[in-house]
């Protein structure tokens, strides 16, 4: 209750703000290793990052949808934080990831077997990471949340699953539509939230 007071607050304030909310009850069935995007519009760090994509530019921000031994999902992505915090990989409710999102996409990835356990398993392994606020690809001890689908997805393939990636201002860089435009991903679903501004 407190964070829907929260966060109307927050659209009352904020102008220009995405004041929408899909419930997981409004997804169709989300299945461990589904690549959630948000759509570009959610705030001003997936604007940004949508900005910087070079293909499709829907999409802002992006997460791993993983099981809970409860049988529920939860979402690993890499979040930037509160503002002066530092940020971090975390694992959240799929309830929480959706509380902000007016627009996802949902994108199945064509993984079996071993490949898709390890693929998982890097993603579990890195909760905890530092958000990567440098943006580099040099090292996997900070991430960001593209870099952190696309490490996972190289764990699984045993090699760079993005040996192009996308390059501005001399910056080698992994994009959202980098990772939206792989070819092991396939868009299985959009949902949109009903405004409530």
């Amino acid at each position: 209750m407190l964070r829907q007071v929260s966060a109307a607050l927050g659209c009352l304030l904020i102008a220009g703000a995405v004041c929408a909310e899909i419930p997981p009850s409004a997804l169709p069935p989300v299945d461990a290793g589904d690549i959630l995007f948000k759509g570009a519009a959610t705030g001003t760090g997936t604007q940004i990052a949508a900005i910087w994509s070079q293909g499709d530019k829907r999409w802002g921000h992006v997460g791993i949808a993983v099981a809970n031994p409860d049988g529920n999902l939860s979402v690993i992505h890499a979040d930037t934080g509160a503002p002066r915090q530092a940020g971090e990989v975390v694992r959240v409710s799929l309830a929480d990831y959706l509380s902000d999102v007016g627009e996802l996409g949902i994108y199945r990835i064509g993984l079996t077997g071993e490949a898709r356990a390890a693929y998982l398993a890097y993603a579990e392994a890195a909760v905890g990471r530092p958000f990567d606020r440098a943006f580099s690809l040099d090292t996997d001890t900070s991430l960001y949340c593209t870099e952190l689908i696309w490490r996972a997805m190289s764990e699984a393939l045993g090699e760079d699953a993005l040996p192009v990636k996308s390059e501005r201002l001399g910056t080698v860089y992994i994009s959202v539509s980098d990772v939206a435009g792989h070819p092991l991903l396939k868009e299985a679903a959009v949902v949109r939230a009903a405004a409530s501004n």
